[in-house]
């Protein structure tokens, strides 16, 4: 993560805890994408995550806005886009899905940790 960081020439200096709030922050933005895109593919019935479920999670939520032109709708197959209602595409300014912001579990919950021998 500070290697990441450090690429940007106007990064002199980096605190100890700015790449260990960072790495929280990608591990809270993976899990919500993941639970979204696992929740369109509940809704097939299918048992494998697909593109077109992350592709289809991000066009169904607004806080996902700023990653459309990462992954097109283009890349979405019709029946997917046919399945969305319309006020749940980016723009329409709220979500409708029926989903919590974020789904983490409670700060204090257990965590499981890797043990390096």
């Amino acid at each position: 993560m500070k290697k990441i960081m450090k690429t940007d020439e106007d990064v002199h200096m980096i605190s100890a805890e700015v790449p260990v709030t960072f790495a929280r922050a990608c591990e809270m933005f993976i899990l919500e994408l993941t639970l979204r895109s696992w929740n369109h593919e509940e809704e097939n019935k299918r048992r494998t995550l697909q593109k077109n479920d992350i592709a289809t999670a991000i066009n169904r939520t607004d806080m996902f806005d700023f990653l459309v032109d990462i992954v097109p709708r283009e890349d979405l197959k019709d029946e997917v886009l046919a399945s969305i209602p319309k006020e749940t595409i980016p723009g329409a300014g709220r979500l409708s899905d029926g989903f919590p912001y974020c789904n983490m579990p409670p700060q204090d919950a257990p965590h499981l940790e890797l043990l390096v021998s």
